[in-house]
Order: C-alpha cells, then structure tokens, then sequence
C-alpha cells in the first residue's frame, strides 16, 4: 500500500525503495505470490522512470513467478503490462503478441472485462479495426446481461466508451463512414432507448449487426422532408458530421476544432469549451436584467447580493454570473465559430425545411437556431430545428403503438407557491411572470386543467400527469438537472424535505407518462451530467417516461420575452402547427418584433418527435 501511494504521487525512488525491501521480506518467508506483485510493481516504477530494459526484465521474473504458481489472472496482467510497454518504446510487434497472450488467457479464465479491454489495447497499438470491433461485441454481450436499471447502464458506457469513439474515428479515417455511424449509434443514448423501449413494450431497435442498421439509418424517411444532421467528436478534437437524407446515400465529412477555433491560452478540446457551463454563459445567450430567473440558484445569488461582503460573495460566484470580462477561462467560441464548427463544412447537404441535429455529448449545449453564418443569417431562418438523443431514440417515438399517447387534456403548472420552501440555504422567490403565462395557456387551450400556486402540488401534478396530452410547466428550475419545484404538500411543515417539493428525474421515472408534448418554461431544463450516453437530466427523464417530445431551455428565461414567446407558440400550435413549426415561427415573430437579441428569442430546444394537436376538434 505505501508503495502504491509513492507511485500514485509520481515519487518513484521511494516506492522502488519500499517494493525492494517488501521483496526481500516476501522470498524470506518463500511467499510466492507476493514475490511476484513485487517484481510486476518494480517493473512498472522502472516503467514510468524511462527505465524500460529493467522494466521489461522485472515483468519477465513477475510473469515466470506467475505461470509456475498457476496464477492465471496473474500473469494475464503481466501479459498485459509487457505489452504496453512494448507499445511505448514502438517494437508493435512484440506488443501485439503479448497482447494477445493477455488476451487469450482472459478468455481462458472468462475475464469478459479484461478480453474486451485487451481487444481495446490491440487497436490502439496495430489500429485493427477488427480488433476495436472485437472488444465492442464483447461489451455488447456485457451489456444484455445488466439488465435495465438506468444507472448501471449509464456508468457501463460512461466507463466503456473508448473502443466506440476509437472505432468511430478510425473507420473515418479509413474511409468506411457508414461503420462509423454505426459505431456512434451504438454508443448514444442506449440506456435511455432501454427505458423507452420498456415504456412502449417493444424490442430495442439497435443491433450489432451493421446490416440490421439500415433499418434505424432510415429513420429519417418517416419525417417528412427533413435532413439528419449527426455529430460526434473523438479524443483528438476531430469533428464528424454525417447528414441523412430521404433515398440518397449518408453524406459524411470531417474537420478539427482547431479549424474553426484557435484559443490565445493554447491547446484547448472540445469538452472543455463546450463542457464547461461558465463559457456558454459568454456567448451573451443570458438576460442581465428585466429577467424573472426562474432556475433555483437565482435565490441563492439574490441572498449572497444583499450581504455586507459583496465582494467576497461575488468571488465565489463569478464563474456562474455574467460579470464581465472576469473570466480566467479561454475565451469563448462566437455563433459564428460554432457556426463554421458545426454546420459550414456541411451547408451545400442541408436541404428540406427542417434540420434534425443528433448532437455528441457537450455538442447537447449549442444553441443551433442560433448559429449564424458570415452575412449573420441564422440557421433557423433557413429551417425548422429539431434536436433527438440518437437515431435509435427517434424510431423508438415513431414506432410507438398508437395508443401510447393521449390525444386530449392539458395540464398548466404555474407559479407553485415555493416562498415557504428553503432550497440550499435560502427562501424561494415568486414568480408572478410565470404565473401570468401559465393563465394565458390555459386560455388559450381547450380541454386544459390550471394548477396554480398552493393548488400545485408534487403530489396533485403526479396524480393528473399520466392522463394528459400536453403539459406545460412555469416554475423555479434547478440549475445543475433542470429539477422543477413544485407547492409542498404539507404547508404546516416549517422547512419541507426536497423529496416533498422537488419533481425529480426519479418521480418522472416512475410515471407512466402519455404526453405527446412537455414545456419547461423553467430555466436550465435542458440540463444536466453530460455523460457519454448524453445529457443526463429532467428532461431525458420526461422522454424515458414516455413523453413523445420535451420543450426545454438552454439558459435563464427573461420573463416578457418568455410570456411573448409561449404566446406566439401556443398560437401556432392551437391553429394545428406542428410543435417544430410552432417553435420556428415564434422564434422568427420575436425576432422581428423587438426581440432580436439572441438570449431572448433562442433559449428554448424541441427535443423528440415533431407532434401536433387537434384541440378543440371531433375526434
């Protein structure tokens, strides 16, 4: 243990020092097994020294010891070792022929985890696609024998991700696009289309067999004329762009971060300035006044600005607020570098009147209808934008049985009455602006309920939210899920318990939802864990649920431009406009009606089918 503590703290001499003492002790008492740790260990210190021919003589005594004493999982770790460190000093050759003993005595003693990482290794050091393919399949088999709790399969692809990105990237540069969209559809949104193909009780709709793959690449021709804009990026910031058509072959093509985007502090990746929060608040997306933040670490900063130290508050928040230029980060990118980023290297594919984008982790973030080219046209004044988790997720919608979803009833949230709830230290504010749109919704649509302030309950909206085809929601927002709060049931309780107030990704779990369409008027629903299975939030929850798609927001919602906006939106949606239609001419009435600024017409994302309503009709 100590010396793997020196090891970890990159102090070799000591641990070198420690392993040698341990060794003496260990053939002193003729422990065997502990003799062979220690030379499997030296060889490793030797390793990271740069001291790679005692490295290698160290792991040859460790793999001796080992194969005498029947340790197979032993001396497949020596295996293992020895063939990374032929990786190292570039002799691939020997590499691959002890990774290959690791890997067959792994499969000897059933070590599923260790086989497919030893397949992994192998691609890396030879780039065999056939070998990366390899430790896929292996994992695919993994994962059928998880089962379907969430979790568990979030963290197995969280963890198991590199053979899907590698494969992915590799296929691109080999030429062979169409494996590698079938790499990157292998890998996204998989524990969500679990959850939805329970919900609807049918089979899933991904299968390792890439001819079984045309089926889900065909997905687009059930959307009418629309174009696929699919997105992935690999761990050298290479960007990948597939576009998919009605009856034409995918189209593909490949730029690189740096291409579009040059950062003055040096080398910067995609995740880090897509991934990081603070540096989408630069794009200047945010209201800085005249905004009722719904999200509920607006309270919190309201509270810190009425201290005396000011000053000392504001430190600590300034990675969150927008401040001016306070900012250690790298700068950020403009709508139009994303825009150069993202879109031009594919803008003479993109045809048809809609564009669906599958976004690739931290891509979840880009405001797309915002992006603009060089003359500062935006992408959404040429097209409708729709946003859908992967390809699989989408068919799963439209595959749907016909009663999956109801066709009537509305439930508007409003203003629940928080002022009593103390959310991480501090009291919740109103929201008389949400309270005001929700009333005009409900105007607005026939067949509708309105749950407003005390009548706003977790329990009342968990009790009615199975039954309706739309729901909508106005109300605080949790800033790191896109968790919504809701009246506390019990209004004598002086500090009520998250659990009794707070909707979360787990109470939308547990219900049986048949909404054709979720708003989030909150702010930060489109939230979340950025995870390699996508954005792990509330409104993932809502899809997973059964919801055929969710309205949601990229950032804090300034109020009169929210209350214009879901007024135009609902407009359009009770005159029969489908939902992405709805959002395409709201956003273009605000921005032609003194609303122009991108933070005020551009936070809201459709996220799953494009439905429509008949409200008010005979069925």
């Amino acid at each position: 243990m100590l010396s793997k503590l020196y090891f970890q703290k990159s102090e070799y001499q000591k641990a070198q020092a420690v392993l040698k003492i341990a060794l003496c002790v260990y053939k002193e008492i003729e422990d065997k097994d502990g003799e062979a740790s220690c030379y499997g260990n030296l060889g490793n210190v030797f390793q990271s020294v740069g001291e790679y021919a005692k490295a290698e003589e160290y792991l040859h005594k460790a793999l001796t010891i080992n194969t005498e004493i029947g340790d197979r999982n032993g001396e497949a770790s020596c295996y293992r070792n020895l063939g990374a460190l032929f990786v190292l000093v570039g002799e691939y050759g020997k590499a691959e022929e002890y990774l290959h003993k690791a890997l067959t005595t792994n499969t000897e003693i059933g070590d599923k985890d260790g086989e497919a990482s030893r397949y992994l290794k192998l691609g890396n050091t030879s780039q065999a696609l056939s070998d990366l393919w390899s430790s896929i399949q292996i994992y695919e088999k993994m994962l059928t024998s998880l089962g379907s709790k969430d979790s568990r399969n979030i963290s197995f692809f969280d963890k198991n991700a590199s053979p899907y990105r590698r494969f992915c990237s590799l296929s691109c540069f080999c030429g062979k696009p169409y494996e590698a969209l079938h790499a990157a559809e292998l890998g996204r949104a998989r524990a969500l289309a679990e959850l939805m193909s329970n919900r609807y009780s049918i089979e899933k709709e991904i299968s390792i067999n890439p001819q079984s793959f045309v089926g889900i690449a065909e997905v687009i021709k059930k959307n009418g004329n629309s174009t696929c804009l699919y997105i992935s990026y690999d761990y050298d910031d290479n960007i990948f762009l597939w576009v998919l058509k009605q009856n034409k072959p995918v189209a593909f093509r490949r730029t690189k971060l740096c291409e579009s985007y040059v950062s003055k502090h040096g080398k910067i990746s995609v995740s880090d300035l897509f991934g990081n929060e603070s540096l989408l608040r630069k794009i200047h997306v945010l209201p800085q006044e005249q905004c009722e933040d719904r999200s509920l670490f607006s309270s919190f900063a309201n509270q810190l600005t009425n201290e005396s130290n000011l000053e000392d508050s504001l430190s600590t928040l300034r990675p969150l607020l927008d401040e001016g230029e306070v900012y250690t980060d790298p700068e950020p990118p403009t709508l139009f570098q994303v825009y150069n980023m993202l879109i031009a290297p594919v803008s003479d594919l993109l045809e048809g009147s809609e564009i669906i984008v599958v976004p690739d982790r931290c891509f979840f973030q880009v405001p797309f209808a915002a992006l603009h080219d060089e003359s500062g046209r935006y992408l959404s004044d040429s097209f409708r934008i729709r946003i859908v988790p992967s390809l699989t997720t989408l068919k799963l919608i439209l595959d749907s049985p016909a009663d999956s979803h109801s066709e009537t009833g509305a439930l508007i949230v409003g203003e629940p009455r928080v002022t009593d709830v103390y959310f991480k230290g501090v009291y919740l504010c109103p929201l008389p602006g949400a309270k005001g749109e929700a009333e005009m919704i409900a105007r607005l649509l026939p067949e509708s309920h309105l749950l407003i302030g005390e009548q706003a309950t977790k329990q009342t909206v968990l009790q009615r939210i199975p039954s309706v085809s739309l729901v909508h929601f106005a109300a605080h927002g949790d800033a790191e899920r896109g968790e919504i709060a809701l009246t506390p049931a019990d209004s004598t309780v002086e500090f009520p318990h998250e659990a009794d107030y707070l909707l979360s990704m787990t109470d939308i779990s547990q219900v049986r939802l048949s909404a054709k369409l979720v708003v989030l008027s909150c702010c930060h629903t489109a939230r979340g864990q950025i995870k390699t299975e996508g954005v792990v939030g509330i409104a993932r929850a809502f899809l997973g649920s059964g919801a055929r798609s969710v309205l949601v927001a990229l950032w804090a919602l300034q109020d009169r431009a929210t209350e214009e906006f879901m007024g135009r939106f609902y407009e359009n949606l009770v005159q029969g406009k489908s939902a992405s239609e709805s959002l395409h001419r709201a956003m273009k009435w605000m921005r032609n009606n003194d609303f122009s600024e991108v933070r005020q017409w551009a936070p809201f994302m459709l996220i799953g089918d494009d439905v429509s309503f008949h409200f008010g009709e005979e069925k």
